[in-house]
């Protein structure tokens, strides 16, 4: 008789790479998907960390009414990359706009010099906030030589959220906030399209801001994340995808990236790496990254990866998550067309084991919830080994 395991003991075997009584059925879930369940208008200018709605326990109640095994994702603040006014580090705000489109513009000023950031803000639809840079603060070696000088320790996750999530969630789950990988990170300050030239024009320049980089975000997941309560740390790596090539991966992201994540596995966390499109032709130098589990194994149209070649190609203790489109499929499939497709592919992966059944990334806003009821039943139905 098979012991059936909580949604914490089967998260937790499968990302130790243990034998368990079913795949979990665990999709990336973003914030707008609570919210839309619930009816709640986020507030563009503090939709991440709203003071009328308690993020972690509609989170739980989300995950109970489709029964999903709960892997716990907010918590980062992505407008707190720039750390608040401290010692040397003076930050102004300026915000322009209205409740649904707004302009920040983020000054900064230190002891050496000014700097400048630009965020455009845009309610995307009822429930999602998203936000692209228009001028990034890192513009310069000056800038960065600023930046690194007087800027204080990152402050970019909600460790109270963290804290609370831990409590709401109990044996149900995991508290595994997604952040970001130290090549993501650095966008979050310079400009993608610099960042992919910087090795070729200056590679130490390179160099010191992602060894910069490593060592502000592993202060921030050892001394606050991990502590607050974060089993895992899912670190975004959807930048540096197929497109960057193999060469460049392995030549200017990988080392950084294990560099982030074995201080964090060293401090008791496991980590997940967000690869949410293309990965086909890099996805053999994973096996080089101290992970316990990739995302999200997006095949066509969305991304490039072969399921069949990643069931080959990646190591067997790696966990591996995702490869049900959430795009177009399950939001247009009917329930028997979506059965059928999560069938197929637990039976395509069972063999293997170290899988979680998820999306490719987080739900749109008004997916049918008779269709992501049929994701969970089928997962639930065919996931037993």
């Amino acid at each position: 008789m098979t012991i059936e395991l909580t949604g914490r003991e089967r998260l937790t075997r499968t990302f130790k790479g243990e034998k368990v009584d079913r795949i979990s059925v665990s999709p990336f879930i973003w914030i707008n998907n609570i919210y839309e369940m619930f009816e709640y208008v986020p507030n563009i200018d503090n939709n991440l960390t709203p003071d009328d709605f308690d993020i972690p326990v509609k989170f739980m109640e989300y995950h109970d009414y489709f029964n999903f095994d709960v892997l716990f994702t907010p918590g980062l603040l992505w407008y707190n990359y720039i750390p608040d006014t401290a010692e040397n580090w003076d930050v102004s705000v300026t915000k322009e706009g209205d409740a649904d489109h707004q302009k920040r513009t983020t000054i900064v000023k230190t002891p050496g010099g000014e700097l400048k950031q630009i965020q455009n803000f845009n309610r995307s639809s009822r429930y999602l906030i998203v936000f692209a840079p228009q001028e990034y603060l890192i513009k310069t070696k000056k800038d960065f030589e600023i930046f690194a000088k007087y800027v204080p320790p990152a402050k970019y996750l909600d460790v109270d959220i963290i804290a609370r999530a831990k409590q709401v969630i109990g044996n149900r789950g995991l508290i595994n906030p997604a952040i970001m990988g130290v090549f993501n990170t650095l966008n979050q300050f310079r400009k993608l399209e610099d960042m992919m030239m910087d090795p070729m024009l200056d590679e130490g320049f390179y160099r010191e801001m992602m060894e910069f980089f490593v060592n502000w975000n592993v202060k921030h997941m050892v001394n606050d994340a991990i502590p607050a309560g974060a089993d895992s740390i899912e670190l975004g790596g959807n930048l540096a995808t197929s497109g960057v090539g193999p060469a460049f991966f392995k030549n200017y992201v990988l080392e950084y990236e294990n560099r982030f994540a074995d201080p964090i596995r060293k401090a008791g966390a496991f980590v997940v790496y967000h690869n949410c499109g293309d990965a086909q032709s890099i996805m053999h130098l994973y096996n080089e990254l101290h992970i316990n589990v990739w995302g999200y194994i997006t095949g066509a149209p969305f991304g490039d990866v072969v399921l069949e070649d990643a069931l080959k190609v990646i190591r067997p203790d790696i966990a591996l998550r995702g490869n049900i489109d959430q795009v177009e499929f399950l939001r247009k499939a009917t329930p028997f067309e979506i059965k059928e497709r999560v069938k197929d592919l637990l039976n395509k992966v069972k063999p293997r084991g170290n899988w979680i059944l998820s999306t490719s990334d987080f739900f749109f806003d008004g997916t049918p919830y008779e269709n992501i009821r049929a994701f969970s039943d089928a997962g639930l139905e065919f996931g037993r080994y």
